[in-house]
């Protein structure tokens, strides 16, 4: 027969291992926050964000879609690699192409449509939008654009070393629509299909 050697008084934990051990396991069970992917600032509301904050959240998207997004010479160039119908003028009057330059005719310069946008679904747990200003403003976040090329692919881009870049979207993106993106909306001149 064996004998077994235990300790006669049980362990002591403090408070802190309780707590350390808690955070821990918190960790272990939640996901990191993923991007949602959002064709207009009402379906992003309709999934429970604040309107405001999907606004807001919208017009950084469009304005970032306007800088990084391949920017073309003429309507004919940006359709032949976009598509048909997928590109708009942009640019103001003072004419200047991508690389800053001013054109002689004035008209600006071509961009695909902006067909959605992607937010942080921590955005969802924010309480108001001054929560929201705060959120931005201590993480630095900023929402993506998304366009799609010829081939229907949904693509984000950023400029590096001064030239557009296009990547497609990240696959761990969740899409909140019910027919995907490429719906126009009604209301926003930007978006299309």
């Amino acid at each position: 027969m064996r004998r077994r050697f235990t300790r006669r008084t049980p362990p002591i934990l403090t408070l802190g291992t309780i707590a350390a051990t808690g955070m821990v396991l918190y960790g272990c069970g939640d996901e990191a926050p993923q991007d949602v992917a959002f064709s207009t600032p009402q379906q992003c509301a309709d999934a429970g964000v604040d309107a405001q904050i999907c606004e807001a959240e919208y017009q950084q998207a469009l304005q970032k879609h306007l800088t990084d997004a391949p920017h073309y010479a003429s309507l004919q160039e940006c359709e032949a690699a976009i598509g048909e119908g997928k590109c708009f003028q942009a640019g103001g009057a003072s004419g200047q192409n991508s690389a800053g330059q001013t054109s002689g005719s004035g008209s600006g310069f071509f961009v695909p449509f902006m067909t959605g946008y992607l937010i942080s679904s921590a955005l969802s747990n924010l309480s108001s939008y001054g929560a929201y200003r705060d959120y931005r403003y201590s993480s630095g976040y900023s929402s993506t654009p998304i366009y799609r090329d010829r081939a229907g692919t949904a693509l984000t881009s950023t400029v590096e070393n001064g030239k557009a870049v296009s990547r497609p979207v990240n696959v761990n993106t969740r899409t909140v629509s019910r027919s995907g993106f490429g719906g126009r909306s009604s209301s926003r001149g930007f978006f299309g299909g």
